[in-house]
């Protein structure tokens, strides 16, 4: 399921950071959706973007001031334990059920194809 993420459309309507824009993405995809919990790792993100870990870190400090509807896209307690409430909403907005992600992603189609009236591709 590492390879399986749903894209929070509330992303496209803020003004972010292209690289902040990635990182945050790549935390999504590894989002543990059996768990509902993040899988944060500094490391492995600086590792896959090349990048060097103060700026890994600049970039979650970023992420974390910027909110939508009043959640943080990611929190942090001193760079170790991390949420990322705003993903954690919208799983539960669309109706993402957790320990069942087969179940999780028919909800979600469903949610879809009434939404779209049929209109789903």
């Amino acid at each position: 399921m590492r390879q399986f993420y749903v894209s929070d459309p509330a992303l496209f309507d803020i003004k972010i950071d292209p690289f902040d824009f990635k990182l945050y993405e790549y935390f999504c995809r590894n989002y543990d959706l059996k768990r509902l919990n993040p899988y944060v790792r500094m490391v492995d993100a600086a590792d896959k973007f090349k990048t060097p870990l103060p700026k890994i870190k600049e970039s979650l400090d970023r992420l974390s001031r910027i909110t939508i509807d009043f959640k943080p896209l990611i929190t942090h307690e001193d760079f170790k334990y991390f949420q990322m409430p705003r993903y954690k909403y919208f799983l539960e907005h669309i109706q993402f059920r957790k320990n069942y992600s087969y179940k999780g992603w028919k909800q979600t189609q469903k949610q879809v194809k009434t939404s779209l009236k049929g209109v789903y591709e």
